[in-house]
């Protein structure tokens, strides 16, 4: 067991009232928890903005999209795989070297832009090499997510907002919003959502947001804030993810600021050591995605994302579910290992969305 302060009622708004039916949760105490949520944790999300999508030739079963926003940003290039036929729904999430870390094929240009320094992943002088290829093709199984009847969607999470914080900070700049670099990728999910939306390869009212470690954070906060995203995946998310603050476990809201300044909000460092003066947490941000499909992946040695405490983050999430009568929406897996996104995840993910699919959830 984890040691959790008591934890907000997901269903209680700020009269101390509790809310007893769905409609009451949307209109009330949705746009409450959402706003308090950007307040003291993300940030605010940066401004919509235009998207416009072009459509590379299909190279095998990969389509290249180059999805164009305001002139002020560079474009995202998204890996689209889609399997034979039409895809029951797709899994899209960005991925930490480039989409040709993801796929060994000679065909991908390396991502150009700024990386962080990571020996093992072939990454040099901030960017990636040919030594990057495929070095997280294990993190994308596409054969068995193709086989499986689904379609894959990836970019580099740098394309939206580089993981740097005077990178980041140029990048907000340009958009006028102090957001956290965890509310820019989040808001990349929704741009690359409208994409594919506007290129009609796949059903994008059934696109499954999914993320691993910052991503996963980024993940569950772009499902909570845009209700076209169709369920939400997050792997060992740890603090900031599904984790709340107030389980003292693994990584705190100081170890983040240490180590990651521009990751969060400013607001949220005041609350190093003061975790309980939150008016919400991570387990109201799992809440926020009800009644869409939830899945909180978590490995048995991650300590540093603390999986007993995404479990509770996930069991207080659950009166929301229950009150949309949608508890069948919500599953977990404990994998035995670390901190990774692993082949056997996805399996697990992939049955996830075939029983949410059966039920009619996804």
């Amino acid at each position: 067991m984890v040691e959790c302060a008591a934890l907000p009622d997901p269903l209680c708004g700020p009269d101390g009232l509790r809310v007893q039916d769905a409609q009451t949760w949307r209109q009330k105490l949705r746009p409450h928890w959402l706003a308090a949520c950007a307040r003291e944790i993300y940030g605010p999300m940066p401004p919509t903005g235009k998207v416009q999508v072009e459509v590379g030739a299909r190279q095998g079963l990969r389509i290249a999209l180059a999805v164009r926003l305001d002139p002020v940003l560079p474009p995202i290039h998204v890996a689209l795989y889609m399997p034979e036929g039409r895809a029951h729904a797709v899994f899209f999430g960005p991925n930490f070297a480039g989409n040709a870390s993801i796929d060994p094929d000679p065909a991908i240009p390396l991502d150009t832009g700024w990386m962080r320094p990571e020996p093992a992943w072939g990454i040099a002088h901030n960017r990636a090499t040919e030594a990057t290829r495929g070095v997280h093709a294990g993190r994308w199984p596409l054969g068995e997510i193709l086989a499986r009847g689904y379609a894959a969607a990836t970019w580099y999470d740098g394309d939206i907002c580089p993981d740097d914080p005077d990178l980041y900070a140029v990048r907000g700049q340009k958009l006028g919003t102090r957001a956290g670099a965890i509310a820019f990728w989040a808001w990349g999910f929704s741009r690359v959502l409208d994409a594919l939306a506007q290129s009609g390869l796949v059903p994008a009212d059934k696109a499954i947001a999914i993320g691993h470690s910052r991503h996963g954070k980024a993940a569950l906060w772009a499902a909570a804030c845009d209700a076209r995203i169709a369920g939400a995946i997050a792997n060992n998310s740890g603090a900031g993810g599904a984790r709340p603050f107030r389980c003292r476990e693994g990584e705190t809201i100081g170890d983040l600021f240490a180590r990651f300044p521009h990751w969060f909000a400013p607001a949220l460092r005041d609350f190093a050591d003061r975790e309980t003066a939150l008016a919400a947490d991570q387990h109201v941000v799992l809440a926020l995605i009800a009644p869409r499909p939830l899945y909180v992946a978590r490995a048995s040695d991650d300590a540093w994302a603390g999986p007993a405490g995404e479990l509770a983050g996930l069991e207080a999430a659950a009166p929301a579910y229950e009150l949309f009568g949608a508890s069948d929406a919500v599953g977990t897996h404990l994998r035995q290992g670390g901190h990774a996104l692993t082949p056997e995840d996805w399996r697990h993910f992939l049955d996830f969305a075939d029983r949410c699919r059966a039920a009619g959830r996804l």
